[in-house]
């Protein structure tokens, strides 16, 4: 079984589960905010050290690895778009932090980096194809396992602290050693959306010169609220959620369910009073509510993509096959629907009836997917409008299948 559906699995043991407790081991201390932003010059004992970064810009790593994808057309056809260089992608830096991949059930942090399997697998699914508009930054961190969010929020902060606190790190060294003043976007799934919204809160929220320095911020399927009819005044003060085409400094989030159903979102309700943060990325960057490009990355053997056995690249794609919105589901609570786009005659990649899809988590193992190439056209589009070559978008040069 491959990582990523083995992640799905667990989610189906979410309530009957939790393990045994292990103490947090110590946390380090992140450096004290003595340093002007964007902290000039500083560097952590820990981060300096590359083997602590699973991607850095000009290495052959995670975040180099081969895109091609088989591309799924309307007609029926099959074309295999070829992955290819990205010029104008140097002047905007993205920082990507990889969701949970450590799967115990019991409580603790991840601490055995020997094998970098999942991590890897995770980043070419969710953010290698972001290298089209950005330098990317990936830093190796201590995460919480699966078992620790089965436990309460007491029980779990201490080791979200450490997870923190290798966060805090890694991007204070890339501020001090790395971002020689280019743009920032921040981009992280699940437990790494978290990370991400605690570096949100104590760097930019507050800061306008780090709000300047902000491009977009991306915190896919962790929870976050407005005010009412705003679009802020909830988790963040004054960074907004997104909400027109080419705003930046903004927010980027939502949580992906399947359309029709009720969504069984447990705890990821908003506060009282507040309503949740929901930004469709298709609407965002092309004015429509399809997704423009989609990708799936193909498990290892013995699993399989519906209807692509022997399909010769590690990706496929399609254009405007889902269809996502922002829907209200009342007292506060909206998510993103998605949905196979109406009249589209192709067949889904992935089983979407799957039972594991209709859980608490709805389609959170593929948050990212649906919408990656409305995600990547974001980053693109602001790097371009900061002068210079015009970031290429993935998916673009084709070559067709015999």
């Amino acid at each position: 079984m491959s990582h990523v559906h083995l992640r799905a699995a667990l989610l189906l043991a979410v309530p009957a589960f939790v393990g045994c407790a292990e103490a947090p081991p110590p946390v380090t201390p992140a450096p004290p905010l003595t340093l002007r932003s964007p902290f000039t010059g500083f560097a952590s004992a820990k981060y300096r050290d590359p083997k602590w970064w699973l991607c850095l810009p000009g290495r052959r790593d995670a975040c180099a690895a081969d895109l091609d994808a088989t591309e799924l057309r309307p007609d029926g056809t099959r074309v295999e778009v070829r992955d290819t260089p990205a010029p104008g992608a140097d002047q905007v830096d993205c920082f990507y932090v990889y969701p949970t991949v450590d799967l115990r059930f019991s409580s603790g942090n991840h601490d055995d980096f020997d094998d970098l399997g999942p991590m890897t697998f995770t980043t070419v699914a969710q953010a290698a194809r972001f290298r089209y508009a950005c330098r990317l930054y990936v830093p190796l961190y201590r995460q919480t396992t699966f078992g620790t969010y089965l436990r309460g929020d007491a029980a779990r902060r201490p080791y979200r602290d450490v997870a923190v606190s290798d966060v805090v790190d890694a991007f204070l060294h890339y501020m001090g050693q790395y971002n020689q003043g280019r743009k920032v976007v921040l981009i992280g799934h699940s437990q790494g959306g978290e990370m991400v919204v605690a570096l949100l809160k104590r760097f930019f929220d507050h800061d306008p010169v780090m709000r300047e320095r902000l491009l977009l911020a991306m915190p896919i399927g962790w929870p976050m609220d407005v005010a009412p009819g705003q679009t802020k005044g909830g988790t963040f003060e004054n960074l907004p959620a997104c909400s027109h085409a080419g705003e930046t400094g903004c927010i980027v989030g939502y949580r992906s369910y399947a359309a029709g159903e009720t969504a069984k979102v447990g705890t990821a309700v908003p506060a009282p009073g507040r309503e949740s943060l929901c930004v469709n990325p298709a609407e965002l960057a092309h004015g429509r509510a399809s997704f423009s490009r989609t990708f799936f990355h193909k498990p290892p053997a013995p699993l399989s993509l519906v209807g692509m056995d022997g399909m010769g690249t590690p990706f496929v794609m399609a254009r405007d096959l889902y269809t996502g919105q922002c829907v209200d589901a009342g007292n506060g609570l909206r998510y993103m629907t998605v949905a196979v786009t109406p009249g589209d005659r192709r067949t889904s990649p992935v089983n979407l009836s799957l039972p594991f899809l209709h859980g608490v988590l709805g389609y959170h193992l593929f948050d990212m997917q649906f919408p990656q190439g409305d995600l990547v056209d974001l980053v693109a589009e602001r790097a371009g409008a900061l002068g210079g070559a015009t970031p290429q978008p993935s998916g673009s040069a084709q070559t067709a299948t015999p």
